[in-house]
């Protein structure tokens, strides 16, 4: 998925949930979605080709950083605009904003039966989680799919990637909410029963969303490697 269409959509999708609060953010989402669009080929007073002079690119945003503290900081004035989420782990225990206070994590959406990307993505968490498993640092994987993820399925799969509940928790919840904080938490497009973005989310140790990256590129990987040793320091 491309990443002006992510953006650009993340305000539809979001209206859609909280009808009527994504004002504020609608302009940050449509500042900061991309590209500009093409200026149209009208000369001007003098005789100059106007495709000859085309408007600089946007500035690099690695991790999106800086769209982010955007859209965390226009999210915060919107009342209706979700601002904790509670799942149920693998094990039955509450995996909440609050529980994972106090250090970093890396988060992403999967489901259990994805014969997709799924498998490779968690094997890119599993790598995750074993290079910092001294590291306080955690990581969460939550599902699309909570009527075919039940808990004893998650811990099933969970323990095929040898997942620590306490490192690493797999959570569920209604879908419904899960697509609302997949919006709302962590501005993803395509948080959906049975679809997800193919990204990494990496929140602070005060629960903000401080990067967002594509996994499958091996240069967004190594990115998010340098900001997760950025927040470690």
């Amino acid at each position: 998925m491309e990443v002006n269409r992510i953006w650009f959509r993340v305000l539809g999708v979001g209206l859609g949930v909280v009808l009527g609060t994504g004002a504020a953010i609608s302009t940050k989402i449509l500042r900061n979605s991309g590209k500009d669009p093409v200026p149209s080929p009208q000369l001007a007073d003098s005789e100059d080709d106007p495709w000859e002079n085309p408007r600089p690119a946007t500035p690099p945003d690695p991790g999106k950083r800086k769209l982010l503290a955007e859209l965390t900081q226009s999210a915060e004035a919107e009342e209706k605009w979700l601002k904790e989420f509670t799942f149920t782990d693998q094990i039955g225990q509450e995996v909440s904003t609050k529980s994972l206070l106090g250090q970093p994590y890396v988060a992403c959406f999967f489901f259990t039966t994805c014969t997709g990307t799924c498998p490779r993505q968690t094997s890119q968490m599993q790598l995750l989680a074993k290079k910092y498993k001294d590291k306080p640092i955690r990581f969460l994987n939550i599902t699309v799919d909570p009527e075919i993820d039940t808990q004893e399925v998650l811990k099933e799969y969970s323990e095929r990637y040898g997942a620590n509940p306490e490192k690493w928790p797999f959570v569920r919840g209604e879908m419904a909410y899960t697509q609302k904080v997949g919006i709302e938490k962590f501005f993803l497009d395509g948080v959906e029963k049975r679809g997800h973005p193919d990204r990494f989310c990496l929140v602070n140790s005060d629960g903000v969303i401080v990067g967002s990256y594509y996994w499958p590129d091996i240069d967004e990987r190594a990115l998010l490697e340098s900001h997760i040793a950025e927040l470690l320091k």
